[in-house]
């Protein structure tokens, strides 16, 4: 074997060499590190998706906050116009109080039978009252007033006899000259929605 072979045969020997370390380096070192780093870089992109749907989550939570602190806001104004059980002679007291500020005197009041609707039960008054004309709208004006819910119906007005007024006239007293029957009706709450109408005694 001459040198020149000889030389061939090393260079040959030493591409080959190189060639297996590079094969080794590339199998043993790195395709393990790029695997790692696509890895990595696939973790990365789900905790970016992540912190971004934890980002609107967030935003929605904080909107989602509001929306409740708002609406428990309405309820508590709805537990004041609605009280959670009818209370007649609570009731009773302020139409007393309100007829005192005005030109009226209430003769009958009678509680009808309560009626269940949906969510809340529709608790109704029958009065009876002498007044005025303005003093029965003094008297409406007050009850609307009132810190609860409050509807009117069924009014009905009889004027009072001639005579009778000509003479409260002549002894210089602004007296009733109308007898009026209404029907007042407050609400209140129902405890249970399955509840069945109940009479008033």
């Amino acid at each position: 074997m001459n040198q020149k072979n000889t030389k061939i045969l090393v260079i040959i020997s030493l591409v080959l060499l190189v060639l297996a370390g590079t094969y080794l380096w590339y199998v043993s070192l790195y395709r393990p590190l790029l695997d790692q780093v696509e890895k990595k870089t696939a973790e990365h992109r789900q905790l970016l998706a992540s912190l971004e749907t934890a980002k609107r989550q967030a935003a929605k939570r904080v909107s989602l906050q509001q929306e409740y602190d708002d609406l428990q806001k309405q309820w508590q104004v709805v537990e004041t116009l609605l009280p959670r059980e009818r209370n007649m002679s609570d009731f009773i007291k302020q139409l007393h109080r309100i007829k005192g500020k005005v030109d009226a005197t209430i003769e009958r009041v009678s509680p009808l039978k309560a009626r269940s609707v949906d969510f809340y039960m529709e608790n109704a008054y029958e009065i009876e009252m002498l007044t005025t004309y303005h003093g029965l709208g003094g008297f409406l004006s007050h009850v609307a007033n009132l810190p609860i819910i409050v509807d009117v119906t069924s009014l009905d007005m009889t004027g009072l006899p001639q005579q009778q007024e000509e003479e409260e006239e002549e002894r210089d007293i602004v007296g009733p000259s109308v007898r009026s029957r209404l029907v007042l009706t407050t609400y209140s709450l129902r405890e249970n929605v399955d509840l069945e109408e109940k009479s008033v005694q």
